[in-house]
């Protein structure tokens, strides 16, 4: 049964909010990073080499930080035109539909649930490859 167009709308609002959201904990982190950066770069003192190292650890931690956020925006945009195309709800990879509560809990979820354990498991195939995936057994004997 697809997705009712008050449904649609609810989740559109949920993915528009958390997108906001994320934008601003990205900016943060970019500003963070920036600011870290530029006091380490002008630290000269031989003495601070152990906070210059707590730096570049925050550092990295802000760009890692930043990289899973910017990951996550892109899952919502990519939500976002699905509903304007019209295909938001459906499974990017078999077409059948994502479960209510998937999406409740995932409202950027573009697989079902099937097809997310296929991908998390190595095993998840395109459409255009037209050949279908192997069950754990065949992929066992194929290893003999």
């Amino acid at each position: 049964m697809p997705i009712a167009p008050e449904e649609v709308a609810k989740y559109r609002e949920i993915l528009m909010d958390k997108r906001e959201a994320l934008v601003g904990q990205v900016e943060s982190l970019v500003k963070d990073a920036k600011s870290s950066t530029e006091a380490t770069e002008n630290s000269k003192s031989p003495l601070e080499d152990a906070e210059n190292a707590a730096d570049t650890y925050e550092q990295d931690f802000a760009f890692i930080a930043m990289e899973s956020e910017e990951a996550l925006l892109r899952k919502i945009e990519n939500a976002l035109r699905r509903i304007r195309d019209g295909t938001y709800g459906a499974c990017e990879e078999c077409g059948d539909e994502i479960k209510h509560e998937r999406l409740e809990a995932l409202p950027f979820a573009n697989l079902c649930v099937k097809c997310q354990q296929l991908e998390e498991r190595g095993l998840r195939q395109s459409r255009e490859d037209n050949f279908e995936v192997l069950d754990e057994a065949e992929v066992g004997e194929e290893k003999e």
